[in-house]
């Protein structure tokens, strides 16, 4: 069974405002990039409005315009990176077409670490309070976008599977990849390390393909 990758560009989340002309995008950008900068320095928790305005540079009454709270600039801003991150992995498996399924499971787990670091470690913030987000527009982008890349990379190694296999044996290996990684992240101590973790997880998915 063949799974094509659709390439579906998302609106932004609900905002008090939607800007229109071009300086508005750039202060609503400002907001963005400076609530990220918060969460970096303070925390998730200890984000506030007027911090967020001291690191945009956008007054708070300004941001009210767009936002009714810091909650919903949280949103949109994971929103916005949880798009982007499924839209670079897409990208990343078709660019590998080519390529063993051994070594695209490899390079798109390779792919999962380095985006959780990246950004000043926002999603790991974000992952150490996922309770607040597991049910948010953000995390149904992402599950999304996994499974439809997972249906589409399995898919193509194992044809024999019908659909509704495909689409459970793939929400399986994307769940118990994702809880591991997620768990590895959002935990400064662990019991393993980062690159034999990589390792033990592409072994675990490779035999479980293969155990078909």
């Amino acid at each position: 069974m063949f799974i094509r990758i659709q390439f579906a560009f998302l609106s932004s989340a609900k905002m008090r405002k939607q800007p229109q002309q071009q300086r508005a995008k750039i202060i609503v950008e400002n907001i963005l990039e400076g609530a990220q900068k918060c969460i970096s320095d303070f925390g998730v928790l200890q984000l506030t409005t007027p911090k967020i305005a001291e690191k945009s540079g956008v007054s708070v009454g300004s941001i009210y315009q767009y936002f009714e709270n810091k909650d919903q600039i949280v949103a949109e801003l994971l929103l916005r990176k949880s798009e982007g991150l499924g839209q670079a992995l897409k990208q990343l498996v078709l660019l590998q077409q080519q390529t063993s399924i051994q070594d695209i499971i490899t390079l798109s787990i390779a792919f999962g670490f380095e985006s959780l670091k990246s950004d000043q470690g926002f999603f790991i913030e974000i992952l150490k309070n996922w309770h607040a987000y597991s049910d948010s527009e953000a995390a149904q982008v992402l599950e999304r976008h996994f499974l439809e890349i997972a249906m589409y990379v399995f898919g193509r190694h194992s044809p024999q599977w019908d659909f509704e296999s495909l689409k459970h044996k793939s929400f399986v290996i994307i769940n118990s990849t994702l809880f591991s990684m997620m768990r590895y992240a959002s935990h400064n101590a662990f019991l393993i390390e980062e690159q034999r973790l990589q390792q033990e997880l592409a072994k675990m998915i490779i035999a479980y393909l293969h155990n078909e």
